[in-house]
C-alpha cells in the first residue's frame, strides 16, 4: 500500500515488557510503523488523551493480555489498556487479540491481587473472547511469531486488495466526467436532442439525490460458488424484508465488466455479508472481496461494515478475528435472516444518532 499501516501495541507493561519488546520486534521485522507508551514521549496533554489519540492515528490494534489489569484511568473506571482497546473497537479498528494462557507458570509478583481489578479483568477476558478470536500465548517467543504470522497476512492481504484495485483501473479507467461526456456524446449521436438529454439528466441526478436522503440499506454478499444455493436463500430473505441486495447471480449482467462492477457495488454497500466456510475461505475471488473491503476501512474512515456468517466451521481469516460473526452452521436461513436483518438495523440507527 502507499502508505504505512501504523500498529498500536495495547497493554499492560510491568508483567509483559518482554513480551512487548518481542511484539515490537516482529513489527518493525515487518516494517511497520507502530505506536505504544514507550514512545509516547512529553505531551502537554493528560496520559489517556494522548494514548487515545494514537489510537485512533493507527490502523490495527494488538492488544496482549496477561494476568495484571493495570492502571484505573480517572473518572472511567477501567484500565487505560480497556480503554485504549475501547476506543480501537468503537471506531472498527481490526484487533488481533492475544491472552496469555492460564495454565502459564508465572512469578507471583505479575499476578493481579487486588480483588477489584480482578474481577474488572476477568469481565474484560470475557467481553474479548465473545467479540473474537482470541490466541493464546505462553511466552515472548510464540507470541512474537503468532503476531508476526497474523499481521504479516493482514497485511499481505491488503496489499493484493490495492493491486488489484490498481490494475483494475489500469485496465479501464474510468472516471465521472469522462464517463458522463461519452454518454453524452453517444446520445447526441444517436439523435436525441440536447433539451430531451438535459431533462433527464436533471430527473436523474433529482431521483438519486433524493433516494440518498431515505436510501434503504444496501448489502453485498460475498460467498463461494459452492455455497450459492443457502446463499441464494439468504438474498431472498433480505429482499423481501425491504433491504436492497447486490447478489452477483442476479446483479451482474451479460458483457458487463465485473470486476469493476464488483468494486463499484463494493464502494455503494452499507454493509458487507461475508460467508465463512472451508470453501470461501480458499476461495480467490471471495478473499479479494474480504481485502477490498477491508482496505475501504483501513485506509480512510468510513466504509462498509462486515457482517461474518459461520456456514460452516472453518479457520477464520485474520482480517475478520476481530468482528463477531453470525452462527449459522444449522442451516436455518430463516433464522439467519432474522438475526442480519435485526443487526443491519440496529447498526443504521447506530450511525444515524452519530
Amino acid at each position: 500500500m502507499d502508505s504505512k499501516l501504523t500498529v498500536f501495541v495495547c497493554s499492560t507493561y510491568s508483567d509483559l515488557s518482554d513480551e512487548r519488546g518481542g511484539v515490537l520486534d516482529a513489527i518493525r521485522r515487518l516494517q511497520l510503523e507502530h505506536d505504544s507508551m514507550e514512545f509516547f514521549g512529553a505531551r502537554a496533554n493528560q496520559p489517556i488523551e494522548t494514548c487515545l489519540a494514537e489510537v485512533r492515528r493507527s490502523n490495527i490494534l494488538v492488544v496482549i493480555v496477561g494476568h495484571r489489569y493495570g492502571s484505573i484511568v480517572p473518572d472511567m473506571d477501567i484500565s487505560y489498556s480497556e480503554a485504549e482497546y475501547q476506543e480501537g473497537f468503537r471506531l472498527n479498528k481490526p484487533c488481533l487479540v492475544y491472552i496469555r494462557g492460564e495454565e502459564v507458570p508465572i512469578l507471583p509478583k505479575l499476578m493481579e491481587r487486588d480483588p477489584d481489578k480482578l474481577r474488572l479483568l476477568e469481565d474484560w477476558k470475557s467481553t474479548l473472547q465473545t467479540r473474537h478470536t482470541v490466541a493464546s500465548f505462553e511466552g515472548k517467543n510464540d507470541l512474537s511469531v503468532q503476531v508476526a504470522a497474523d499481521l504479516g497476512r493482514t497485511i499481505r492481504d491488503l496489499d493484493e486488495a490495492e493491486r488489484a484495485r490498481e490494475e483494475a483501473h489500469t485496465d479501464s479507467p474510468i472516471h465521472l466526467m469522462a464517463e458522463l461526456q461519452s454518454l453524452v456524446s453517444n446520445a447526441l449521436e444517436k439523435g436525441l436532442s440536447e433539451e430531451i438529454l438535459l431533462s433527464s439528466i436533471r430527473r436523474v441526478v433529482s431521483v438519486a439525490v433524493s433516494d440518498v436522503e431515505h436510501l434503504a440499506e444496501t448489502v453485498f454478499l460475498s460467498y463461494a460458488h459452492s455455497d450459492r444455493e443457502i446463499v441464494r436463500k439468504v438474498a431472498d430473505g433480505l429482499e423481501a424484508s425491504g433491504i436492497k441486495v447486490w447478489f452477483d447471480e442476479s446483479s451482474l449482467k451479460p458483457g458487463s465488466q465485473w470486476v469493476l462492477e464488483i468494486e463499484r457495488a463494493l464502494d455503494a454497500a452499507d454493509f458487507i455479508i461475508f460467508f465463512i466456510s472451508p470453501s470461501s475461505v480458499g476461495s480467490g475471488w471471495a478473499k479479494q472481496e474480504l481485502q477490498v473491503a477491508m482496505s475501504r476501512q483501513v485506509s480512510s474512515p468510513g466504509g462498509p461494515r462486515i457482517l461474518p456468517v459461520l456456514l460452516e466451521k472453518a479457520e477464520v481469516p485474520p482480517l475478520l478475528r476481530s468482528i463477531q460473526w453470525l452462527d449459522m452452521t444449522d442451516g436455518d436461513a430463516d433464522k439467519a435472516v432474522a438475526n442480519m436483518v435485526k443487526a443491519i438495523r440496529h447498526f443504521t440507527e447506530k450511525k444515524a444518532n452519530v
